[in-house]
């Protein structure tokens, strides 16, 4: 059987784009690449594109993305080549696709210590969570060990009357009896 390969990065945008908003994730230091001064070491680059935002020079080719975006009002006229981009998300469907095989390192090192980083917290909740006093029902009489007795329940009359329109007898109703409520053990 032969192994399942992602899908071209090209076939990819242009469905995401299709679909609304679609965030590339470029590695700008790539030889290549030709973003705005002030981003060209970003190992991490994310650029949102959009048949929406009537992108004049939107091109997706078989080499590279190109499109002049903004940057602050300011507007960049950027060259993405495939190698450079190693993600793709849709923002309006939450999907993505990631080449690992161009991911950068920093973004590596990145999601490892953010995965670290949520299962301290998640540790951390779950000590405090174990920390906490815990709450028990008991019953209004003081009787810890005593189970509460289930509520009444109401029952169907039986209907005696034949007649059409007469509303059959209301059943007779139990004396409600003391609920459980909580109390703090500690």
């Amino acid at each position: 059987m032969k192994p399942v390969q992602p899908p071209a990065k090209k076939d990819t945008l242009l469905q995401f784009l299709a679909r609304g908003i679609a965030m590339v994730h470029v590695d700008a230091r790539k030889p290549g690449a030709q973003v705005p001064a002030q981003y060209e070491g970003e190992a991490h680059l994310r650029l949102n594109l959009s048949y929406r935002y009537a992108i004049p020079d939107l091109i997706v080719s078989d080499d590279q993305v190109q499109a002049t975006l903004s940057f602050g009002g300011t507007p960049f006229r950027c060259v993405l080549p495939w190698d450079c981009i190693f993600g793709i998300t849709s923002n309006s469907t939450g999907d993505g696709q990631v080449w690992p095989e161009d991911l950068p390192t920093e973004v590596m090192q990145s999601i490892s210590s953010t995965e670290e980083t949520e299962r301290r917290e998640l540790e951390a909740k779950a000590q405090a969570r174990a920390a906490r006093p815990q709450l028990e029902a008991v019953k209004d009489d003081g009787a810890d060990d005593a189970q509460a007795e289930p509520s009444p329940r109401l029952e169907h009359a039986a209907q005696d009357s034949e007649r059409p329109g007469e509303r059959p007898a209301e059943p007779a109703r139990a004396e409600p009896k003391p609920r459980p409520h909580l109390r703090l053990v500690r």
